[in-house]
């Protein structure tokens, strides 16, 4: 075989070494603290892509790795502040002897997990393994945490831990123009379910909002067309910044509901004016009834006297009552 024919299948094939848990077809993908993509292309589709790659496919994949470090990013944020939120100790190394017993419990789930030896700082979290401390069931946990469950938002908090691992894990495998296209998508539906179960806890609204335009910069760097969700989370966005401290309505929506209620009650008076209106047409209708009923009376009591006259009439002149 020659070194070009090695060179293709090799590249072909991929690494070796893939064994991502959470994506089992991809390789785990190192904890990101910021800088610039550096990396070749993995698989049949990078080796085809690397030969014609251009400008729009290589801002396409830089965005990726953007995505992937932001991921990292909030999966730590995340995991920190539900970790001090908890009952104890709230260090790193707590956190770290934490892992250590979850693995000796349940080894299936912490199968394949990055190498934990030298972590030092939150810093060197990745969204792997936050992630997989996040979403733990904790069936065979000796003293489960339950951390998601201790929110004010359980459901919600678990539906953004899922799509921030989603978001990520497209980011670390995007090979091509449309796994960074997907993969800006997804981010932008991760910071949607972020404000949904973390609003006001563990990330305040101006974060919030510095992620969003991380997402809109994503999306158009990447060519993509801006979701509806996301066109709807904007325009309720700033109503919701609009609430003062006592979580009153502003004045434009009180005028506004009030505005609703006094058109139902004009509606509800209009009906009532109009059950009044067909009630009195009917009571109109009777009295005629009564009217024609009482008048065909008196016509018959005429006939009756017209005809009885006519008979006494004809009695006398035939001399009947001739004595």
């Amino acid at each position: 075989m020659s070194v070009s024919s090695a060179f293709f299948v090799a590249t072909a094939i991929g690494s070796p070494a893939r064994t991502d848990s959470l994506r089992p077809e991809g390789d785990v993908a190192p904890a990101t603290e910021g800088g610039s993509l550096d990396a070749p292309k993995r698989g049949l589709r990078g080796f085809i892509s690397n030969r014609g790659s251009g400008n729009m496919v290589d801002e396409t994949l830089q965005a990726a790795f953007e995505i992937k470090t932001a991921c990292d990013e909030i999966s730590r944020k995340l995991l920190r502040w539900h970790w001090e939120q908890k009952p104890g100790a709230h260090s790193l190394d707590a956190l770290l002897k934490h892992l250590a017993q979850r693995q000796k419990e349940s080894p299936d789930y912490y199968d394949r997990m990055p190498d934990l030896s030298g972590k030092t700082s939150w810093q060197q979290l990745d969204t792997t393994l936050c992630m997989r401390v996040l979403l733990d069931p904790e069936k065979d946990a000796a003293k489960p945490l339950d951390l998601l469950g201790n929110t004010p938002h359980p459901s919600a908090a678990r539906r953004a831990c899922n799509a921030v691992r989603t978001a990520r894990n497209e980011a670390a495998h995007a090979a091509d123009r449309t796994d960074g296209t997907q993969a800006a998508i997804l981010f932008n539906e991760a910071i949607e379910s972020l404000e949904e179960g973390y609003a006001g806890t563990a990330f305040k609204t101006s974060e919030l909002e510095q992620y969003y335009r991380m997402a809109e910069d994503f999306l158009s760097r990447c060519g993509a067309k801006k979701p509806l969700a996301s066109a709807k989370a904007e325009e309720e966005e700033p109503r919701a910044s609009t609430r003062n401290r006592n979580g009153t309505k502003p004045r434009s929506q009180s005028r506004g509901s009030g505005s609703s209620r006094s058109g139902n009650a004009r509606r509800t008076n209009s009906g009532r004016s109009a059950g009044r209106g067909n009630g009195s047409r009917s009571r109109g209708s009777g009295r005629k009834k009564q009217r024609r009923v009482h008048y065909s009376r008196k016509m018959a009591v005429v006939l009756v006297a017209a005809v009885v006259l006519g008979l006494v009439v004809r009695a006398v002149s035939m001399g009947l009552f001739a004595k």
